[in-house]
């Protein structure tokens, strides 16, 4: 008798990056609980468990996500806030370094004589770059956008949207998106196959080109952290209840945001990008252009030190 192996989760590490204060642990909690709540994810596995606390980069344990039958295997990382000082230099050194370490593992895994079959993709798929609401774009976030590109697919995010007003955010949204669109090649990693099954189907194109547009026009995509339980309160649910309704959000005196509402910021669509239509794009341009661009990189340094050292000894 033989038993019907279950098909492999599909592997999605995400990593949040963004300056001090902006919000990074909140929304990355905020991001799984919206999943739980949607049914997505097993409600007991809705908060982030870092693997360990020792090091600088937080990478939690993977936790399953069920898009309309299809398994993700989502490990979230956390990182250092980056501070407004000289500072800035160390701690996006701190991420680099751990992004490029995770190719390194591909690297040393690809030249050995016998590779091990089950070795897990750790690559770092996508950058969840967390802006503040504010102009113009700071240096230290243009900066460090533009050396992780380098190494990651960007996905930028304008964090705290329910602290302006909708002139503000219409100002701010335009003028970052006119920013974004001169440092970065937006969208880039997406890809015409939907699907990821390796072949473009005319529905695919069509449905592509449809979307491609909306999502890059929407970008940043605005995000509002919930507000979760303090030690301490009575309360322990990550939810409000509105009207008998759970909701994922934050209350105030004059109303509630619901953050997976379509009114109130686009986290929808950070979701649909990541989960849905880019997923196929994000894990093959990472392993294809950023990994391979890593990987000529290497050996050539390699190469060339060795006939440094050849020529060194003929001298």
């Amino acid at each position: 008798m033989f038993r019907q192996r279950r098909k492999a989760a599909t592997p999605l590490n995400v990593m949040v990056v963004g300056r001090e204060g902006v919000g990074k642990s909140t929304f990355l909690r905020t991001l799984l609980a919206s999943l739980a709540l949607n049914g997505k994810v097993d409600p007991a596995k809705a908060t982030p468990v870092p693997v360990s606390t020792e090091t600088r980069i937080k990478v939690h344990l993977p936790v399953e996500v069920d898009v309309n039958g299809h398994k993700i295997a989502l490990t979230l990382i956390d990182t250092p806030g980056l501070p407004y000082s000289a500072e800035q230099g160390n701690e996006l050194a701190t991420v680099m370094g751990y992004i490029e370490s995770q190719f390194e593992t591909s690297l040393v895994e690809e030249l050995k004589v016998k590779r091990n079959p089950k070795s897990a993709d750790t690559m770092v798929h996508a950058i969840l770059y967390l802006l503040p609401p504010m102009l113009p774009f700071h240096p230290v976030d243009l900066s460090a956008i533009r050396t992780l590109s380098m190494r990651a697919n960007v996905i930028p995010l304008l964090g705290h949207a329910d602290s302006i007003t909708n002139r503000q955010l219409e100002n701010l949204k335009t003028s970052l998106y006119k920013t974004l669109q001169e440092t970065l090649d937006l969208l880039s990693f997406a890809t015409a196959d939907i699907d990821g099954d390796g072949v473009i189907e005319d529905d695919e194109e069509e449905e592509f080109s449809r979307e491609i547009v909306k999502l890059k026009a929407a970008m940043p995509y605005t995000v509002i952290g919930a507000e979760f339980p303090l030690p301490g309160q009575k309360t322990t649910s990550e939810f409000l209840e509105i009207d008998g309704k759970k909701v994922l959000g934050r209350e105030y005196k004059w109303g509630v945001v619901n953050v997976d509402d379509e009114q109130h910021c686009e986290l929808h669509l950070a979701k649909y990008l990541m989960f849905e239509f880019a997923l196929p794009g994000l894990r093959a341009f990472t392993r294809h252009v950023l990994y391979e661009k890593y990987r000529t990189e290497r050996l050539m340094a390699h190469a060339n030190s060795g006939k440094g050292a050849e020529q060194a000894r003929e001298e």
